[in-house]
This record gives structure tokens, sequence and C-alpha cells, in this order.
């Protein structure tokens, strides 16, 4: 085989391996939302004295329970995917390798194990869990006004504009006045906009990774 021959053979295989890597990423940017929502929903099955209106979601870890363990289980677990797809996504053409795209990008790695130290450090913790929580809640909008104008400024034009429209309604939430005591439904609200962009992004990684 000649020189040239083996160089061209190791950049297809180069590139199908970046492919196949890109692929992971955006199978796990669908599986965090879908995994973190199923077992939430299953601590909620198995917490019988849980009330949207007057709990935290974070209520959920603190018994020790079987609805503590699946609670937990889905913030770490959803918290590892979303890093993965995160990662995948930095290095993926979709986001442009400019200032506000790495910056973006590391905020949503930050924001991701964020979500799993909430499912390591229990509320009992107080403080530890508190600034997980608002570390969380802070960097998860902001990730996603960053990338969105990053990929605006690019060839991604309709998935940056999403992505920004999904970082402002975020921040919409969070400013509605809401009349509960506990917080579980603006928690829930919150979070939504994020996962449905993660859904949208990694499905888009998976089907045509680049």
């Amino acid at each position: 085989m000649s020189g040239k021959g083996y160089k061209g053979t190791e950049v297809t295989k180069s590139s199908s391996e970046r492919a196949t890597l890109l692929r992971i990423a955006g199978l796990c940017g669908i599986m965090s939302p879908i995994i973190s929502f199923t077992l939430l929903a299953l601590s909620i099955h198995y917490a019988p004295w849980f009330n949207w209106r007057g709990y935290f979601l974070s209520d959920l870890g603190m018994q020790g329970d079987r609805a503590a363990m699946l609670f937990k289980g889905g913030l770490i677990t959803g918290g590892i995917l979303s890093a993965a797809f995160a990662i995948g996504l930095m290095r993926s053409s979709l986001l442009p390798s400019s200032p506000l795209g790495r910056l973006g990008a590391l905020a949503l790695i930050l924001a991701s194990c964020a979500v799993a130290a909430i499912g390591i450090l229990p509320k009992t913790m107080n403080n530890p869990h508190t600034f997980a929580a608002g570390t969380f809640f802070t960097l998860a909008p902001f990730s996603l006004l960053l990338i969105g104008a990053a990929m605006t400024a690019s060839s991604e034009k309709a998935l940056g504009l999403l992505t920004f429209i999904m970082g402002v309604l975020t921040f919409a939430i969070a400013l509605v006045p809401w009349p509960w005591v506990g917080s579980a439904i603006s928690q829930a609200l919150l979070v939504a906009p994020l996962s449905a962009w993660s859904v949208v992004l990694g499905t888009r990684l998976l089907v045509k990774p680049a």
C-alpha cells in the first residue's frame, strides 16, 4: 500500500470514529432528559406524600427510601449523559469554535455536573446541595443563551435561534412570581426548555453527525 493510500485510509477511519462518537453524544442528549423524567415520575409514584404545590423536587431525595434512590439515580445518570452530550456538541461543527461557543459549552458541562451533584448531595446537606442547585439553575439558561448566540452567528441559524429562545424562555419562567409554597412546578418548568432542546440537538447529532 502506498503512503498516500495509507493516509487516506487513516483519514477515513478517523472520520468514521468521529461520526460514531458524535452519534453517541447525540444519543446521550436524547436519553438524558428521558431517563431523568422517567425516574422522577417513578420517584413521585413511590412518594404518596409528595405534593407539587407544597414541596421542592429535592424533597424527594431526603428520605433514603425507594423514591429517594430513584430521584437521585435520575439526576446522577441524567447529569452524566448531559455532560457527555455537551462535550460532543463542543467537538462538533454545529457549535462554532468561538469564545461564545466554547464558553457556552463549558457552562453546559458545569451545569450538567451540577445536576449530578444535586443527586449526590441531598437536601439534608444544606449548603452543598443549595450551591449545586443554584449552580445548575444559573448556568443552564446562560449556556443556552451563549450557545444560541454562537450558533446564530454561524450557518446553523435556525438551531441557534431555537437555542436562544429556549434560554430566554428559561429566564422568563424563573422570573414568574409563582404562588405556591414549594417550587416543584416551577423547577420542572425551568428544566423543560433545556430538556426539549437537548432532545432536538441530540437528534440532530445522532442523525447527521458533523
